[in-house]
């Protein structure tokens, strides 16, 4: 079992758990998905908003988009559509990092991404109608205050009066509006590491969230940001070793490929979504760019489409910082909070409950106390 502080030094850990291929497949996974089911819908969304195909390729390349409200009715709700299925899909790639990272914080380096998908599939929906759970409850108090708004409206005189009068009372169940509306984000962040962890369920989901909202208000927001500052700082990181290799096979192969390097490069350059920064500094060994030939071309098309795979390998490494620091962050928060260790918690699976802390627990026995190992010698019976 991992050794933690138990404070909010350990989410600084996030840049280095988050480095783990099965992390970082099931997050390459997630965005892959939610990648192909949004551009599907978006590409039927501007085809029947009567866009050509040839003008979508030529405009948007491998990634589609829109803008809000670009559509008519049926365009939007599936523009709309294909966002909620990024959040899904991401939520439950999140999950499954969150309770890859939870038993390897306990110790198992051997936990599959096959298990932690088998989690997902009972568990995971938790993770999603937790939080649609609060914002439910914030969307009651509205619309009681718009049927009270509305009733006191519709009553000459005496609708004014008692308004004023139970003002003190809307004015704080209003705070207690707001209040369930910052509960929502937290639990929008939290759900999956409160899910993964030990497989809460949607109820625990919103419990835990205005508990950790309530009474570790300070703690949330500042492991929050040290959360973010983890994944922006591993992101940075893995960019720049990725950028020096990039360098390293301009320079090297170069030498040799010269302008056809640099033509495949450029053609590969037009199928990226965002060209990095300092994309000119991996060029600059390469000598200017010619007329691509039809290999040139076809082998740039190629190329670009192994760069786009190298950017959702870096965007899914941030994912899986994100994930891990998740993990590490609930199980700090409930130490604090609760005084509970969760990395001693018996840990729920398919076939029941699994205890992973020892094979040898003292038991309680009417004679005394046994373990797990002891066993009885026919000799002494």
């Amino acid at each position: 079992m991992m050794e933690l502080h138990d404070d909010i030094r350990d989410v600084f850990r996030a840049v280095r758990l988050g480095w783990m291929g099965k992390k970082i497949w099931a997050g390459l996974l997630g965005l892959s998905l939610s990648y192909v089911g949004y551009s599907v819908l978006v590409v039927i969304a501007h085809l029947s908003a009567g866009t050509s195909a040839s003008e979508l390729w030529h405009h948007y390349g491998l990634f589609p988009g829109a803008r809000l409200g670009e559509f008519g009715i049926w365009g939007s709700s599936l523009h709309l559509l294909g966002m909620v299925w990024v959040v899904l899909v991401l939520q439950m790639a999140t999950c499954m990092i969150c309770n890859m990272t939870y038993h390897q914080l306990r110790g198992d380096d051997f936990y599959a991404i096959g298990d932690a998908w088998q989690f997902v599939k009972t568990h995971g929906s938790s993770a999603v109608f937790g939080p649609l759970y609060v914002l439910a409850l914030f969307a009651c108090f509205l619309i009681s205050g718009m049927i009270l708004g509305w009733v006191c409206g519709v009553i000459p005189g005496l609708g004014e009066w008692a308004f004023a009068m139970v003002f003190i009372p809307i004015f704080f169940v209003a705070l207690l509006a707001v209040f369930t509306g910052l509960v929502f984000w937290v639990s929008a962040l939290l759900s999956p590491a409160i899910v993964g962890t030990v497989g809460e369920d949607a109820l625990e989901v919103v419990i835990q969230s205005f508990s950790l909202t309530w009474s570790q208000p300070w703690r949330l927001v500042l492991s929050g940001i040290v959360l973010g500052i983890s994944v922006c700082v591993g992101f940075a990181l893995a960019t720049a070793f990725s950028m020096m290799a990039l360098w390293l096979i301009t320079w090297a192969c170069g030498l040799f490929m010269d302008v056809k390097l640099a033509n495949m490069f450029d053609v590969a350059s037009r199928y990226l979504l965002l060209q990095p920064r300092r994309w000119h500094v991996i060029l600059a060994n390469l000598p200017a760019i010619g007329v691509p030939s039809w290999t040139e071309r076809m082998g740039g098309r190629l190329l670009g489409g192994m760069l786009a795979g190298i950017t959702g390998m870096l965007l899914a490494y941030a994912l899986s910082v994100y994930g891990s620091g998740l993990s590490v962050m609930y199980v700090v928060l409930r130490k604090c909070k609760d005084g509970e260790r969760l990395l001693e918690r018996d840990v729920k699976t398919e076939g029941g409950i699994t205890n992973m802390i020892g094979d040898s627990a003292p038991v309680e026995t009417p004679l005394g106390k046994e373990t797990q190992n002891d066993t009885i010698d026919p000799k002494t019976t």
